[in-house]
């Protein structure tokens, strides 16, 4: 048996819901040709009779960091690669850094045996690398013409290592060891 105030909940729910459906049939019957209202009591100006959007150069900046911190949480990619530095160093000099064709050669094949053994899925492995060994000619002619011969045996070590991709660890690995 149901105690009081649950029967009254119960009711209290019900009777809500019927209340909000006759507010909702009542509103949908009544006034629905009528023009809005402003709070003041004028007829309210048409959608989209609003101004245009100013041009983007005069609209706020957004990014891409959902952070509510927002623009000063950005990553010190500066930073991280300092500390790569610091964490590699030590396997960089036991490791023979021959002259930069070499190396970027070592760090692309490297790259390639890395999505080889990472990507899960037959279809995609063979697309990823089909696209790497479709980009190779060019990969290494800019690799020796921006990447120093230390860059790219950071990368080639940290690859090794399976835990970042390519792309970020060419970043960092640059920023570490610049080219010049």
């Amino acid at each position: 048996m149901l105690r009081p105030r649950e029967r009254t909940g119960r009711a209290a729910t019900a009777a809500g819901a019927a209340a909000l459906a006759i507010a909702w049939v009542v509103s949908a019957c009544t006034g629905a040709t009528d023009a809005p209202q402003s709070p003041s009591g004028a007829a309210a100006e048409p959608v989209g009779a609003e101004e245009p959007a100013p041009p983007a150069s005069e609209r706020p900046l957004h990014t891409a960091n959902h952070d509510r911190r927002s623009f000063d949480n950005q990553p010190d990619y500066e930073g991280e690669a300092a500390l790569l530095r610091d964490y590699v160093e030590p396997r960089l000099a036991a490791s023979a850094i021959g002259e930069r064709a070499l190396m970027c050669a070592r760090m692309l094949d490297t790259a390639a045996e890395f999505y080889a053994a990472v990507e899960r899925e037959p279809a995609q492995r063979e697309q990823v690398l089909a696209a790497l060994k479709a980009s190779r000619a060019d990969d290494l002619a800019r690799c020796q013409r921006e990447t120093s011969p230390r860059a790219a045996a950071c990368v080639t070590i940290l690859l090794g290592d399976r835990t970042a991709e390519f792309p970020w660890l060419l970043d960092q690995c640059s920023r570490a060891y610049p080219a010049g």
